[in-house]
């Protein structure tokens, strides 16, 4: 009988709590050993799970045994847990982005590489049957030449109402381009392809030199030459609104809430698309594809190579906002 993949869990907020369900229901999947900073939320979190309950995740490397650690803490932290990790030959997912700066996500990626763990990055949106249905749409020629792309994002509150925590607001590790921008822009980048250069403008609260951005309006330029204007808005009496629209020559292609495809050819009104394939849970792919990647079996993850790629383009979207002007994106 194979024994099951023994995982440990550091960091235990709300995006931790979510993919340990995940990790539990999975018959593959031991979770061994969790972690976080508040002990009474390790300690209750590990009893039913029959795990060890860790404050130091430093000591739980130390101790536990692990095949695969899940890397759930704020931002700001990724960097020097990530790289403990690593540095113990566990293999290692991580939550998006990859890292505070694009020098902290290229550590992390060139050290994963050397040492020759499975490495990942929790993108929910990878692999999705309506994401995989959108491509199809913009990549089989129906849409004619690609004119234009625009990404929308619109949050009626920000940070949330599910994500209350004392990071998500602020400018150095929060904000809706830093959190929601990594979903989109692995679809951007696997589907359109990679940006060459960005412009933005964010605007931020004038009373709170801390707090996140409150709009975002920008371009990013592909190295096809495509531009894809990016439109973000907060705290307005809207609906959550989570959109990508490729307008072609002969024909539109989109996604609507978040991961429902759209399609119109000539002038007709946008439709949904039927989806292609059976919707499985997110946190349920992921997990299985780890379970296969960390037996030395095939498994489609999205690995650190991907999340520099991203990094490097948030850093040009930060810089670019600071500096008025047109910023290159290092390319990975």
């Amino acid at each position: 009988m194979t024994s099951p993949v023994r995982v440990g869990v550091i960091g235990l907020g709300a995006i931790g709590q979510s993919l340990l369900k995940a990790f539990t229901a999975e018959p593959d999947v031991q979770v061994t050993a969790v972690c976080d900073v508040n002990a009474s939320l390790a300690e209750s979190t590990a009893r039913p799970l029959a795990a060890s309950a860790w404050t130091d995740h430093r000591r739980m490397l130390d101790a536990a045994g692990l095949d695969l650690v899940y890397v759930a803490v704020p931002p700001r932290h990724h960097h020097a847990i990530a790289l403990d990790v690593i540095a113990t030959g566990r293999h290692i997912l991580c939550e998006k982005p990859l890292a505070l700066t694009l020098s902290e996500a290229q550590d992390i990626e060139r050290a994963a590489q050397a040492a020759g763990v499975v490495h990942a990055l929790n993108l929910p949106l990878h692999a999705d049957p309506g994401i995989e249905t959108f491509r199809h749409l913009v990549e089989d020629g129906s849409l004619g030449i690609m004119r234009r792309a625009e990404l929308t994002l619109v949050f009626p509150q920000w940070p949330r109402a599910w994500q209350h925590n004392p990071w998500i607001g602020g400018r150095e590790q929060g904000g809706p381009i830093r959190e929601v921008g990594p979903h989109l822009l692995h679809v951007i980048l696997t589907t359109l392809g990679p940006v060459k250069r960005v412009w933005a403008h964010a605007e931020y609260p004038a009373d709170d030199p801390l707090a996140c951005e409150t709009a975002a309006l920008g371009t990013l330029e592909l190295a096809n030459g495509t531009l894809v204007v990016v439109s973000c808005l907060t705290n307005v009496p809207r609906p959550e609104q989570v959109s990508l629209t490729v307008y072609g020559s002969g024909g539109t292609a989109g996604l609507v809430n978040w991961a429902v495809p759209v399609a119109a050819l000539g002038q007709a009104s946008l439709d949904t698309v039927p989806v292609e394939g059976v919707r499985v849970p997110a946190g349920t792919r992921l997990v299985r594809a780890l379970v296969s990647r960390v037996r030395g079996a095939p498994g489609d993850l999205v690995d650190f190579t991907m999340g520099v790629r991203i990094q490097a383009v948030l850093e040009s979207w930060e810089r670019s906002s600071a500096l008025g002007t047109w910023v290159d994106v290092a390319q990975a």
